[in-house]
């Protein structure tokens, strides 16, 4: 992003963006004389400056690319993020920590529903975010019955996992 981008981005003025490039206070790269931007950079100094607290989030997925997606999305807003393929990989991990947000990947119904219900039975009561593709929504559903699911569409998309953590913390 250059300037007027990154400020527009930030909710500021441009002058109070070089405002606070003058102090060194925001991440930054000037490049052939001109101030260019990152905007995952920015939003995790923007999440860096906040007084809300910042979640801890497992990711429960067997598809190691689909975690560590997640996982890197996750990063911008959370405090901590772990991830695993299973549920009981999950509880051995986190021992008495207990997240405030669980992305499960759906790999099967039963295995969601499984998965849902061991971190249940551990005291886990994290809202949990079932991640399937648009055809495999109904994989949620058996889920429930260990309490309430919330549905997150493949392909992930940065900007609702963002959303997603934002809620949680206000």
């Amino acid at each position: 992003l250059n300037i007027r981008e990154a400020a527009r981005y930030l909710g500021i003025s441009h002058h109070t963006l070089y405002k606070l490039l003058e102090r060194r206070e925001v991440p930054a790269a000037k490049i052939g004389g001109s101030w260019r931007f990152n905007r995952a950079t920015l939003d995790e100094f923007v999440a860096s400056q906040s007084l809300v607290p910042r979640p801890r989030v497992l990711v429960v997925d067997p598809i190691k690319g689909d975690r560590d997606l997640l996982a890197d999305f996750a990063v911008a807003r959370a405090g901590q993020v772990d991830t695993v393929d299973t549920a009981d990989e999950a509880i051995r991990t986190l021992g008495r920590a207990k997240p405030d947000l669980v992305f499960v990947g759906a790999d099967s119904a039963e295995g969601v529903a499984n998965t849902v219900n061991k971190l249940r039975e551990e005291g886990i009561d994290a809202r949990i975010v079932v991640v399937a593709a648009p055809g495999e929504a109904a994989i949620a559903s058996p889920a429930m019955e260990h309490g309430p699911v919330f549905l997150l569409p493949k392909p992930v998309d940065r900007d609702d996992v963002i959303s997603i953590l934002t809620l949680i913390t206000h």
